[in-house]
C-alpha cells in the first residue's frame, strides 16, 4: 500500500542546477519517473543545494534512486563532468497523520521562503507552491505549449514514456499540473483562505499541537527535521519568513553560475566550470569576491572548488 514520504537530497559542495534548463530536465525526470514507478507526487521544492519532495509510494528508496541517478547521467553528460553527484544517501521519512501531513507540505512549499529566495512562498518559482487551488488563487504562470508527442519526446530522454495528459510549457517541461497530485494536497489544507493563511502564517508552537491531534506515534514534524539543519541555521530560516530583509538584488546562486558559465568560461575559452583548472577557478573566485562581494561558501559552490 502507498504511504506518505519525505525525500530529501542534498548537494553542499556544488550545486545540483547551474541554470533553467537544469531545472526543467529535473522536472522532466520526477514525472517519468513518477510514472513509471506509480509516484504520486504531492509536493516539491528544488533549491541549488538540496530537494525536498512529499510522495505516496511503496518503494521511497528506489523512487528516490532512479531519480536521482537519471538527473547525474543528465547533469554530468551536459557539464563534462563524472562521478557521484551530491551527498551519499538521501534521507526518507514516513509522514503518518493528517496535520503531520500538512506541516509537512507547508514547509517543503515555504522552501524558498525559508532560504531566503524569495519574499513570500508564492515567489520562488522552483516548486509547486503556485499551482495549488489554480482557479481561485491563478498564481500559476506555466502555460501549456500545443506540442505533439514527438515534439514532447524530443525534449526528454530517447525512449522516455509518458502519457497522453502530460503537457508541456514552450520551454519543453512538463506542466506540474499535468502530473503532480494537486487535487490530493488541496485536501489537507480545504480551501483557498486556509492554503493562503498556512503559506503566510509564522511558525510556532501551534504547529506542533496541531500534530498532537493526529492519531499517530510520530513525533511532530519540526523545521530541523525537514531541514537536518542546525539550530543557528534554523534560527535564520525562521527570521526569514517575515520576509523583511529579502533583498531582490541579492544574487541567488543560479545568478552567479550565470556570471561565470556566461562571462568568466568564454572569456577562458573553456566550456564548462568543470574544465577549469585550479588556477583559473581562484582566479575567477577572487573576481567573484571583488566585484559582487560574495560569500566564500557561495563562490565555492558555484565554481565547484
Amino acid at each position: 500500500m502507498k504511504e506518505s514520504y519525505h525525500i530529501c537530497f542534498t548537494s553542499h559542495g556544488e550545486v545540483l542546477f547551474r541554470d533553467e534548463e537544469d531545472h526543467g530536465m529535473f522536472v522532466n525526470l520526477m514525472a517519468l519517473r513518477g510514472f513509471s514507478m506509480n509516484v504520486e507526487i504531492l509536493a516539491d521544492a528544488e533549491m541549488s543545494t538540496h530537494v525536498h519532495l512529499n510522495v505516496f509510494t511503496e518503494c521511497p528508496a528506489a523512487f528516490s534512486g532512479q531519480l536521482r541517478s537519471s538527473y547525474s547521467r543528465y547533469f554530468n553528460h551536459r557539464w563534462g563532468r563524472k562521478g557521484r553527484f551530491g551527498e551519499k544517501g538521501t534521507y526518507v521519512m514516513k509522514v503518518r497523520g493528517f496535520h503531520h501531513q500538512m506541516v509537512l507540505e507547508n514547509y517543503i512549499l515555504r522552501n524558498g521562503l525559508h532560504h531566503g529566495a524569495a519574499a513570500t512562498a508564492f515567489g520562488y518559482k522552483f516548486c509547486s507552491s503556485r499551482e495549488l487551488f489554480l482557479e481561485d488563487i491563478c498564481f500559476s504562470t506555466e502555460k501549456a505549449a500545443n506540442y505533439s508527442r514527438e515534439e514532447i519526446a524530443s525534449f526528454l530522454p530517447r525512449y522516455s514514456e509518458f502519457p497522453d495528459n502530460y503537457v508541456m510549457d514552450s520551454n519543453g517541461v512538463f506542466l506540474r499540473q499535468s502530473f503532480m497530485e494537486l487535487r490530493r494536497a488541496e485536501t489537507y489544507y480545504g480551501t483557498p483562505r486556509n492554503y493562503l493563511y498556512q503559506m503566510n502564517r509564522l511558525t510556532d508552537d501551534n504547529w506542533i499541537k496541531d500534530q498532537m491531534n493526529d492519531d499517530s506515534t510520530d513525533a511532530p514534524i519540526t523545521l530541523a527535521m525537514v531541514e537536518q539543519s542546525d539550530e543557528k541555521s534554523v534560527a535564520t530560516m525562521l527570521n526569514n519568513e517575515y520576509g523583511r530583509h529579502f533583498d531582490h538584488s541579492r544574487l541567488q546562486d543560479m545568478d552567479v553560475c550565470r556570471l561565470i558559465d556566461n562571462d568568466f568560461l568564454p572569456a577562458l575559452g573553456v566550456k564548462s566550470v568543470y574544465a577549469l583548472s585550479p588556477s583559473q577557478k581562484n582566479r575567477i573566485a577572487r573576481q567573484l569576491k571583488y566585484d559582487f562581494r560574495l560569500p566564500d561558501a557561495q563562490i565555492s559552490r558555484c565554481l565547484v572548488l
